[in-house]
């Protein structure tokens, strides 16, 4: 019993060291462009009874004693991020829930649908490969509303890159709020490919893969659907900013420091009081 003080506070200092690497990680990405931040919740590690005599000598339940509390699990704030001008017509920023659906680079193009060939992310920092095709920054591919490549040419069944099809994108191209991609041109006006946006029903069931990029979590199906128009917008010229906040972090990084510095001094109590118990023990003998 007299070392159960320690084992509590030491269950609390490893919480409030977890809860501080969760910390860290929001911090290190104010700035990164679509990032979402990361929270933590904590529960009881083992509620004990306390028990006590009563007048008739009866043993008595007269309440619980927390054995100490432990990092439960962490999860994603999907809240909103600020909009900031870019002024590249590639940039798209999200103003609602979605995420664009995304194919690795290196899938080949006869293979069979699967899900594990793609990932989703928020951030919307476009450009275009050698070929026109809208990828990520990473050169992975943008998806269509048929889970095909996106290619932004006059000419999109043209195999190559010519003075026929080439494009002024800062003067022709347009993506809609509904992601319906356009080419405008006094000399032209061309409706192309429609980005897909989907969204998750259980986002507690999706995970962060780094670089604002998220997947299912293995095993959990969070039922993922594609958004219909009118359900979010998209913002051309335009970049989401990180939802972590450098002032809340910090608020939370030194209530962390301020907590783990109490704990210790308890610690140190504790084990104190234990030392002096085993001295008395061995002058008893």
């Amino acid at each position: 019993m007299i070392t159960r003080g320690i084992g509590t506070v030491a269950k609390g200092m490893q919480a409030l060291i977890d809860f501080e690497d969760v910390t860290a990680h929001n911090l290190a990405n104010v700035t990164t462009n679509g990032y979402k931040r990361t929270n933590m919740t904590f529960q009881d590690v083992m509620q004990s009874k306390v028990q006590a005599q009563n007048i008739q000598g009866k043993k008595v339940e007269i309440g619980s004693l927390s054995n100490g509390a432990r990092a439960d699990r962490t999860y994603i704030d999907f809240s909103q991020g600020g909009l900031a001008e870019s002024g590249n017509k590639m940039d798209v920023a999200f103003h609602g829930d979605g995420f664009f659906k995304v194919r690795y680079q290196d899938i080949p193009e006869n293979k069979a649908y699967d899900e594990r060939d793609y990932y989703y992310q928020r951030t919307g920092n476009f450009a275009l490969d050698n070929l026109n095709y809208l990828v990520n920054k990473d050169g992975d591919f943008i998806m269509d509303m048929e889970n095909r490549k996106i290619r932004i040419t006059r000419d999109p069944d043209a195999e190559e890159i010519n003075e026929m099809n080439r494009l002024d994108i800062m003067r022709d191209l347009v993506i809609g709020e509904n992601g319906q991609i356009s080419l405008c041109n006094p000399n032209y006006n061309i409706a192309l490919q429609k980005i897909q946006i989907c969204d998750f029903e259980d986002k507690t069931k999706i995970s962060g893969i780094g670089q604002a990029k998220y997947l299912p979590i293995y095993g959990q199906n969070p039922k993922l659907y594609t958004k219909a128009d009118g359900t979010f917008s998209l913002q051309q010229g335009m970049v989401e900013m990180s939802n972590a906040n450098t002032i809340t972090e910090m608020l939370n990084s030194i209530n962390v420091s301020r907590g783990y510095e109490s704990m210790s001094k308890i610690l140190k109590n504790q084990s104190d009081t234990v030392q002096q118990a085993i001295s008395l023990g061995n002058i008893s003998r």
